[in-house]
C-alpha cells in the first residue's frame, strides 16, 4: 500500500486563514495527512505541497461542492473531520434582515451538518476502532450571549447542540469533540465588517450608531491586547485527534473559561447589568 493509501487523513474546512490554516501545519507536523479546503482554491496556494496534503475547493452551502469534495477524497484513508468554516454576522437584532440571519445559519449550522453527514460514511469505512474523529469548532458565544452578536451567537449555540446530540448518537463509535475558543487573532473582524454590508447606514441616527463604531474599536483593541494565536488554538485542537480518549469539550483561552464561570455564578440581573455596561447599553 502506498504512503497516501496508508496515511491517516483529516479534512479541515475553512483553511484560508486563522485557526483552519494553522491546523493544516499542526496536523501535518505530527504525521497526519490533511485535506485542506476553502471556498476559493487560490486561498490555499501558499501551503507547502507534499503527499500529505490535498487542497480542495469546498463551499459548505453548496450540495454540489460537498459531493465533489467527497469524490475527491475517495482514494484517501480519511478518518477525521474538523468543521472549522464559518463567519460572524453581527449587529442589533431589530435591524437584522431575515436573509442575513438565514445566511448565517446556512454557513455556520446547516453547512456544518451537511459536511458532517457527507463525510461520515467515509470516516466509518476508513477508521479502525478508536481512530475516527469529528470536531465541531463553535465559540465561547455558543454558551452565552452578548449585545450585537445575536446572529453569530445563535448559530454557535446551534453548533453546540448539534455536537452534543451527535455525540449521544454516534459517540461510542466515533468521538465527537466540541471546541469553544475565546478571542483568537484572525481576519474574523475584517470578515465581520464585510458581512455588515449596509448595516452602519441602517442604524444611522439611532442609539446603535455609536455602539456599532465602539464595538469594532473594542474588538480590535481586545484582539491586539489579549487574543491568542491561531497556532496556539491549533495545538489545543490537535488533542482531539491524537489522544486515545479525546476530551468532549476543548476550551481555548482563559476568557472562555472565565465567562462561562461568571455567567453560572452571578445572578442574572447582575450578569445582564455587567454586559450592558460593557457595551454602553446602560
Amino acid at each position: 500500500m502506498s504512503e497516501v493509501g496508508s496515511r491517516k487523513f483529516v479534512l479541515i474546512t475553512g483553511c484560508s486563514t486563522g485557526i483552519g490554516k494553522a491546523l493544516v501545519g499542526a496536523c501535518r507536523g505530527v504525521g497526519w495527512g490533511v485535506v485542506a479546503t476553502a471556498r476559493r482554491i487560490s486561498d490555499l496556494e501558499d501551503l507547502p505541497g507534499g503527499e500529505d496534503l490535498r487542497c480542495l475547493s469546498l463551499d459548505v452551502v453548496s450540495a454540489e461542492s460537498i459531493a465533489a469534495a467527497v469524490s475527491a477524497c475517495a482514494d484517501l484513508r480519511l478518518v477525521a473531520l474538523i468543521n472549522n468554516a464559518g463567519y460572524g454576522q453581527m449587529g442589533p437584532l431589530e435591524f437584522l434582515r431575515p436573509e442575513e440571519l438565514r445566511a448565517q445559519f446556512e454557513t455556520n449550522v446547516v453547512g456544518l451538518q451537511a459536511v458532517t453527514n457527507a463525510f461520515l460514511p467515509l470516516i466509518r469505512d476508513n477508521a479502525a476502532r478508536g481512530e475516527g474523529r469529528i470536531v465541531h469548532v463553535a465559540s465561547m458565544l455558543g454558551r452565552l450571549s452578548i449585545p450585537l452578536a445575536g446572529p453569530y451567537s445563535a448559530s454557535k449555540h446551534a453548533v453546540v447542540a448539534l455536537a452534543e446530540t451527535l455525540r449521544l448518537e454516534i459517540g461510542k463509535e466515533i468521538p465527537v469533540v466540541l471546541v469553544e475558543p475565546g478571542a483568537i487573532a484572525s481576519s474574523f473582524r475584517e470578515t465581520l465588517a464585510h458581512a455588515w454590508g449596509d448595516l452602519p447606514g441602517r442604524v444611522q441616527g439611532t442609539c446603535y450608531e455609536p455602539l456599532l463604531a465602539n464595538f469594532m474599536k473594542a474588538r480590535a483593541s481586545h484582539a491586539d491586547r489579549f487574543a491568542g494565536s491561531p497556532e496556539q488554538a491549533a495545538r489545543c485542537i490537535l488533542k482531539a485527534l491524537t489522544r486515545k480518549h479525546p476530551p468532549r469539550r476543548i476550551l481555548i483561552r482563559p476568557e472562555a473559561r472565565l465567562a462561562g464561570w461568571a455567567k453560572a455564578v452571578l445572578p442574572a440581573p447582575a450578569w445582564e447589568w455587567l454586559l450592558r455596561k460593557s457595551y454602553g447599553l446602560n
